[in-house]
């Protein structure tokens, strides 16, 4: 008997087509509402700093201080969202998910209430804390709450709801800092916060228990070493010299391969990770490596492109932002137009989605320099549709095939990969327009080498990324075959 790679339960013939009313019966409707104003929450406070940190530092001062807001809010929520699973363990989701609504809230309160820029950052990092661990109870939540076949679909709306939070941040935040209020940002989602926290108890009262686990201890010491390693990679990308950018990165990721080895050789009790999250063979390694790369590849069209498209091609920074959303508008399309394929198609999307997000990448190195425009449009929209498209089949996939125990560990740690790929990638955009000279540049021609390099950089890591999403997705159709 072949001894099957897989583990993916059965939940129906494999021709099996997923409906939106399925989604959105009344059994199911509460618990999304739930999950999705999780989403808002993290995903638009995530962005009204953008807006409202100019008007906060002309009220309360720390100008020289203001990256820090982005970088420790992106530290905690990527620790949050690390050690969230053992908190789940030790406490339920239900609990865990109203403390991390509260940590959240209380987060919002103080930015809200900040007399000075050091306590704005306090803030900011329980923030992050906060909504860190709601995306990743999010992730726990949708593999606990509904069926797996579900999952593509749920992830689908989740995701609409991530593209209209990013764009409805900086409009809310810029709005209230134009009428000169913008504590009121914040004070507004503290708000929301508290109907979250509010919600959780009744709307998740009979939520499943999950698989029974014993308590784990909390590892200070590894979570601590992916907060260094988180702020040495965010201020990589923002350090003037080549060298103190290269330390800070080459620290950053140091930190990160010791808790990674740390982490493996501790007892079952204490892992953060997922049993086989290193290991390329098995599908929760593959998938795990696939997200971080793929995500640290998509950051240089979101952080450089609105300055090339306004010095290249003449945009206003409306029409430039407006270019750039077409990412996330890809993303969300992929995401949800192909969200309810049956279960036979899965690995075929996988490597469809990979392929077309390396051509994006690579359509940009070519198309960023020259032009025209609407090709580059189109290739930073299909790239990102790429991912989108596949994204959702990702979570269901390495959740179903992680070790029985480990399922929440393995939903939890997602998101962290495509955080941490997502700083990482920023730093390294940073470090290569750095290495180019960007601050100096101011000829057209200077412009136009430093956008192909911005991307044409990252083929390589995609391209690799690629071939795991492959290699990923031929084991998943070779379980299916001999399972």
């Amino acid at each position: 008997m072949v001894k099957r790679f897989l583990r993916i339960r059965p939940e129906g013939p494999a021709t099996h087509h997923i409906g939106w009313r399925e989604v959105l019966a009344r059994e199911h409707l509460p618990r999304l509402l739930v999950l999705c104003l999780a989403i808002w929450l993290h995903a638009a406070n995530s962005m009204l700093t953008a807006t409202t940190m100019p008007a906060a530092v002309g009220d309360i001062g720390g100008l020289r201080l203001i990256s820090w807001a982005f970088a420790l809010y992106l530290m905690g929520s990527i620790v949050a969202a690390t050690a969230v699973s053992a908190f789940v363990a030790n406490h339920g989701l239900r609990r865990t998910m109203l403390a991390a609504t509260l940590l959240y809230t209380v987060g919002t309160v103080i930015c809200a209430a900040a007399p000075t820029m050091p306590v704005l950052l306090a803030g900011r990092t329980v923030q992050g804390l906060g909504g860190g661990a709601l995306i990743a109870l999010v992730y726990i939540g949708q593999d606990r709450f509904f069926p797996s076949r579900l999952v593509p679909r749920i992830m689908a709306i989740l995701s609409v709801v991530w593209m209209a939070s990013a764009l409805s941040g900086p409009l809310i935040g810029g709005a209230f800092a134009t009428a000169g209020i913008w504590r009121f940002a914040f004070w507004s989602f503290a708000l929301q916060g508290l109907l979250l926290a509010v919600a959780v108890y009744p709307l998740l009262a009979r939520a499943g228990a999950g698989p029974a686990v014993q308590a784990r201890p909390v590892p200070a010491v590894r979570l601590g070493l992916v907060a260094v390693a988180i702020i040495g990679i965010s201020f990589a990308g923002t350090v003037n010299g080549m060298v103190p950018a290269a330390a800070l990165l080459l620290s950053g990721c140091a930190c990160l391969v010791l808790f990674v080895r740390r982490d493996s050789v501790a007892d079952a009790r204490s892992r953060l990770l997922p049993a086989h999250a290193t290991d390329l063979g098995h599908p929760v390694g593959s998938g795990i490596a696939m997200t971080f790369l793929l995500c640290l590849c998509m950051m240089s069209f979101l952080v450089y492109g609105p300055i090339l498209l306004i010095r290249l091609y003449g945009l206003t920074a409306l029409e430039a932002g407006l270019v750039v959303v077409s990412e996330s508008l890809g993303w969300t399309a992929g995401a949800f137009f192909l969200s309810g394929l049956a279960p036979a198609q899965e690995s075929r999307l996988v490597r469809s989605g990979s392929a077309l997000l390396l051509a994006g990448i690579a359509a940009l190195a070519w198309f960023m320099p020259y032009g025209p425009l609407w090709l580059i449009v189109v290739a930073a929209f299909f790239g990102t549709a790429g991912f989108g498209m596949m994204w959702g089949y990702i979570i269901k996939l390495v959740i179903a095939n992680a070790d029985d125990g480990d399922r929440e560990r393995a939903g939890s740690f997602l998101p962290s990969a495509q955080q941490t790929g997502f700083a990482l990638g920023a730093a390294l955009t940073g470090i290569i327009a750095n290495g180019l000279g960007f601050e100096q540049m101011t000829q057209p021609e200077e412009y136009r080498i430093a956008a192909f390099w911005l991307f044409a950089g990252f083929v390589p890591p995609a391209l690799l990324g690629c071939l795991i999403a492959w290699r990923f997705s031929n084991r998943i159709a070779d379980g299916r075959e001999t399972g």
